[in-house]
């Protein structure tokens, strides 16, 4: 009886110790899985912020070049008002020039 004690308590030790190897297994492809999906939703939000910095980066051209294109319009506005401008007080000081010789 004691023999039979003694196998079934060497079978319940080589069994656990299956079941802990088993386990160890288990938790190592649990962790393996975890880090290989980890790597993955890094990758994917790694891409996800580079294509949105790149259309952040586009719509800030874009809108620098309009803001160039306006300061360009303005300029040149600017330069018609002053070449009026100067048209005018060139003819008024004509004007001034005449009226003093008459």
């Amino acid at each position: 009886m004691a023999k039979e004690i003694i196998d079934a308590i060497r079978q319940a030790e080589t069994e656990a110790v299956k079941t802990v190897a088993a386990a160890e297994r288990e938790a190592e492809e649990i962790v393996q899985q975890a880090q290989e999906k980890a790597a993955e939703v890094k990758k994917e939000m790694t891409k996800q912020a580079k294509e949105k910095a790149a259309e952040e980066e586009a719509a800030a051209r874009e809108e620098c070049g309009r803001m160039l294109e306006d300061a360009g319009k303005q300029e040149k506005e600017e330069g018609i008002r002053l070449e009026a401008a100067m048209a005018d007080k060139r003819r008024q000081a004509v004007e001034a020039v005449l009226a003093e010789l008459m």
